[in-house]
């Protein structure tokens, strides 16, 4: 799975860092200028104050050229650019319909799981001589969650689908390619057990999105994501596993908002029954496992073939 040697890891992290940092500030940069010149176009007085609080699409539109500056060029960049003989990830290889199948039904029946782990994130509290760092978390999610908002509740047909590509499709590829296929990589580099790859990958994918009181549901999708693409070598099956996520959540936001319902409502918490999560949480080591098989059924055929 993991690249030839040929480079310290550290060498290529510092060219990741570098990349995503200068792509992210250009793609802001482009963006901004992008919307100045459709204001002076319209007519309108533009300032950052009216960016700020700019209409949705112009929200989408900065959030997707950020998508792509952030994961989709960098990870791109790594992947053909930086030599060495380093191939971060390959596109060439069709995954078979059962695992898609197996990927769906396994993040279905974690779903009231995750929703509960969710809420006890939400919950957690820091201690008292903390407390500054508690209210900046707390204020960084209002505004995470207020950006998200002004986005997600939308009822139109245009813009549901503007919604699908700019927070399911781009962000899928995007963070995929950067996180399980190039970042994945180099720290494997580091580290031989994949394990400890796995979920120091997952930490800082979670931490990236500075939404703390999500932090931990986050990191699970990113250790799921990651033995996806570990045992599959195949990183369009992590990223069918993220835009599933992702586009679940924005159709979920479609249609509460096509039945008058509000972001609040969208993200009220129900508790269930115990026997629910037992259920769903053996359903998913039934789908994962089987997945799993799949992929060394894979791998044994191919050492097979080459013998």
């Amino acid at each position: 799975m993991f690249p030839e040697q040929t480079i310290h890891p550290f060498q290529s992290l510092l060219r990741l860092i570098l990349m995503v940092i200068g792509f992210t500030v250009l793609s802001q940069i482009i963006a901004i200028l992008a919307i100045a010149g459709y204001y002076s176009f319209t007519g309108q007085a533009f300032s950052l104050a009216s960016l700020m609080n700019g209409s949705a699409n112009e929200m989408r539109f900065m959030l997707l050229l950020s998508s792509l500056g952030s994961f989709v060029v960098p990870a791109y960049l790594m992947n053909t650019r930086e030599g060495y003989g380093i191939t971060y990830f390959k596109l060439t290889k069709r995954p078979s319909e059962i695992q898609f199948g197996y990927i769906l039904l396994a993040m279905l029946a974690f779903m009231p799981l995750m929703g509960l782990i969710g809420h006890w994130n939400e919950s957690l509290q820091l201690p008292d001589n903390m407390r500054s760092l508690q209210s900046w978390m707390e204020r960084s999610e209002k505004e995470s969650a207020d950006l998200i908002k002004g986005i997600i509740m939308e009822s139109s047909i245009s813009g549901f689908l503007f919604n699908i590509v700019v927070l399911a499709l781009i962000p899928a590829i995007g963070e995929e390619l950067l996180f399980r296929g190039v970042l994945q990589n180099i720290i494997g580099r580091w580290f031989s057990n994949h394990h400890v790859v796995i979920w120091l990958v997952a930490v800082v994918f979670s931490a990236i999105h500075l939404q703390f009181f999500g932090f931990v549901p986050r990191m699970l999708l990113g250790a799921f994501f990651g033995y996806l693409y570990f045992w599959s070598k195949n990183i369009i099956l992590p990223i069918f596993g993220h835009f599933v996520n992702n586009a679940g959540a924005t159709i979920m936001a479609f249609y509460y908002v096509r039945e008058g319902k509000n972001y609040d409502e969208l993200n009220a918490f129900e508790l269930q029954s115990w026997w629910i999560y037992l259920v769903g949480f053996i359903f998913t080591l039934i789908f994962v496992f089987l997945f799993y098989r799949s992929t060394q059924k894979e791998n044994y055929g191919e050492r097979l073939e080459k013998n």
